[in-house]
């Protein structure tokens, strides 16, 4: 596959995200797919032979890792953890508030849309959680937590932050990611 191949399969994958974060996997269709790309719906099938599950999947681990990115962004410029979960927390405030409250975790929908229907995309998305689960206890560790604080902080900030994220779209207020900010920062002092 020639750069301009790669070019339009790399922005077949970015849109896919984008879309999937805002609309999640049902009502992303391959239409506005290829219109938001300018391109042909055969063009996914060529770039990608397993078709909306594959692109699917693919977008999630772009996703994933961008975030991931950040999280390993944040966590060598922060300092120590407390800052480092405040400066996730503001970053996802920020997100969701500046998207209209459309966007959040650019997993969690497609999550649990496809938990127990698509084994394929269920796999992308429990892969990208458990990346971001390592990233976070290995950073944790690498701060002076034991490997088990470590794991059982990692797992209940991430579902502190998942949760908050859903009510504050539900909600329309950034309120239950602030509370989930100040239990992360609890949480972390305590151990």
């Amino acid at each position: 596959m020639g750069k301009k191949g790669f070019d339009t399969k790399q922005k077949m994958i970015e849109v896919m995200a984008s879309l999937l974060e805002g609309s999640g996997y049902e009502a992303t269709g391959l239409t506005e797919l290829g219109k938001e790309t300018g391109t042909p719906k055969g063009s996914l099938y060529f770039h990608f032979p397993g078709g909306k599950e594959e692109l699917t999947s693919l977008a999630i681990e772009y996703s994933g890792t961008q975030l991931n990115q950040f999280f390993l962004s944040v966590f060598a410029n922060s300092g120590n953890p407390s800052n480092a979960i405040k400066q996730v927390f503001h970053a996802l405030e920020e997100r969701i508030v500046s998207s209209d409250y459309k966007k959040g975790c650019p997993i969690a929908t497609t999550a649990m849309e496809t938990a127990g229907k698509s084994i394929i995309v269920a796999k992308a998305c429990q892969e990208v959680y458990n990346l971001w689960l390592k990233t976070f206890e290995t950073y944790l560790v690498s701060n002076g937590y034991s490997t088990r604080v470590a794991k059982n902080l990692s797992l209940s900030i991430l579902s502190l932050w998942e949760g908050a994220l859903l009510l504050s779209k539900l909600q329309r207020s950034p309120e239950p990611l602030r509370m989930a900010e100040k239990t992360a920062e609890s949480l972390l002092k305590q151990n």
